[in-house]
């Protein structure tokens, strides 16, 4: 018998519901700042971060589609956290000294982002544990 049969682990799993899914939609809706924001936020000629913003994105708006579809990617609960601060450092740890740097507000966009990302992702681990 697992929790969830419990009347008191099917509360949980009820409870726990809400959480995740607005922290998955908050993944979700930073994943697609991500892969839009070298057009949205102007990052000049900083090509490296671009792809790493994209590739990020994609990869945070894929968990976050399965995680609203599926419980079974639980246990990737631990990227999102990662890859939330990865994309809020990345500016700083990709800055090569021949690229024009990113602007302000791709800088700014990065660590908002990310944080959010981080945010989410420890809520939902939270929630699950």
């Amino acid at each position: 018998m697992t929790s969830h049969s419990t009347p008191a682990g099917r509360q949980r799993t009820r409870a726990a519901g809400p959480v995740i899914g607005a922290a998955a939609g908050l993944v979700l809706l930073a994943g697609l700042y991500l892969v839009l924001a070298p057009w949205i936020a102007g990052f000049g000629g900083a090509g490296v971060l671009a792809l790493s913003n994209s590739l990020v994105g994609l990869v945070l708006i894929a968990l976050a589609i399965a995680r609203a579809a599926t419980r079974r990617v639980r246990l990737l609960g631990w990227v999102v956290p990662v890859l939330g601060a990865w994309a809020a450092a990345s500016p700083w740890l990709l800055r090569h000294a021949g690229e024009t740097p990113p602007s302000t507000a791709a800088l700014v966009g990065n660590v908002v982002a990310g944080v959010v990302v981080v945010v989410a992702g420890i809520a939902v681990l939270a929630r699950e544990s």
